[in-house]
């Protein structure tokens, strides 16, 4: 069901939503989810409770370097860390498409490179296997395990922090979500997806003005993020700049034809501004491009406003 809080005029904002594969491999299409906490949250209430709790550890984990960086693990942090890594793989196990998948690779990298560091290997400890060692046996083990990356710990550091800030939106916990997204890009402040995210979280909350200042960085880091100029386009809208909305959202659909989220946005501005005809010619290429997507929810909220005009 389509629960998300449009905003006045029926306008949608859209989140991005962070995948390993998609990080690591900027090929890869973004996914998106349209920006409101679910209702009801999609996990218990627990465990947004243990995921607010996680990030203010790792927060404060970062936050002991002058620098905002990411540190080395004490041996307590050790421990610490180790129990986060463990109720993720109680939650999500190997799930590659998981939101808190780029918290599970960070918290490996962290643990890794500690026992790297400071945990003896077993042929430091007993020489006499390195030597039993065959060259084919070490050849089939040296392959990258999977939290491997060219990303530095940092750069993965701020992916785990944005996954954290998705997630706690979902769940309708707005200001921790801000505290994570804002970690992010004190690690990445190029992050533009962790701007756009911002700014909506920032919509919802009634700073209309301070997130068009978060899409306006998130365009100035990718000018060629699509979902970012429909939501700056619905914000501005919002506030009564119609002919700049309106260049927005064609930017948008410039840059991505089959955007339908934003035919839907140009769609709902051209009936405020009195077009019913071309706004009921993109609710139908936006219909065309849902059902095309298998956005099943999206589609029937589409076909329900062009209903509403037929009727």
């Amino acid at each position: 069901m389509l629960t998300s809080k449009l905003m006045e005029n029926h306008l949608v904002l859209i989140d991005i939503v962070p995948r390993m594969s998609q990080l690591l491999n900027n090929t890869k299409p973004l996914q998106t989810r349209i920006s409101e906490p679910t209702v009801p949250p999609p996990y218990l209430e627990s465990a947004y409770h243990w995921l607010a709790k996680a990030l203010d550890e790792l927060i404060g984990f970062v936050d002991r370097d002058e620098n905002s960086s990411v540190s080395e693990l004490t041996e307590n942090d050790y421990n610490w860390v180790d129990a986060i890594l463990q109720e993720l793989i109680c939650s999500i196990s190997d799930n590659k498409n998981h939101s808190l998948d780029p918290l599970m690779e960070f918290v490996i990298r962290l643990i890794v490179n500690y026992e790297d560091k400071y945990v003896p290997k077993l042929t430091e400890m007993f020489p006499e296997l390195a030597k039993k060692a065959s060259v084919e046996v070490l050849n089939k083990n040296s392959k990258p395990p999977r939290y491997a990356s060219e990303l530095s710990d940092d750069e993965l550091a701020a992916h785990a922090f944005f996954s954290i800030g998705c997630l706690l939106w979902e769940g309708g916990k707005a200001e921790k979500a801000l505290s994570a997204y804002d970690t992010a890009i004190r690690l990445q402040p190029d992050y533009a997806e962790v701007y756009n995210n911002r700014g909506n979280i920032k919509n919802g909350l009634g700073y209309s003005d301070d997130a068009l200042d978060d899409y306006d960085d998130a365009i100035c880091f990718n000018p060629n993020f699509a979902e970012v100029y429909s939501n700056r386009g619905s914000t501005k809208f919002h506030l009564g700049k119609q002919a700049e909305a309106l260049t927005d959202l064609n930017d948008a659909i410039q840059i991505k034809p089959d955007y339908a989220e934003a035919y839907a946005n140009r769609a709902e501005a051209k009936i405020s501004l009195g077009n019913i005809d071309e706004a009921k010619l993109d609710f139908k290429i936006a219909f065309k491009l849902a059902k095309q997507h298998g956005q099943v929810d999206f589609k029937a909220y589409i076909e329900k406003r062009l209903q509403e005009f037929i009727n």
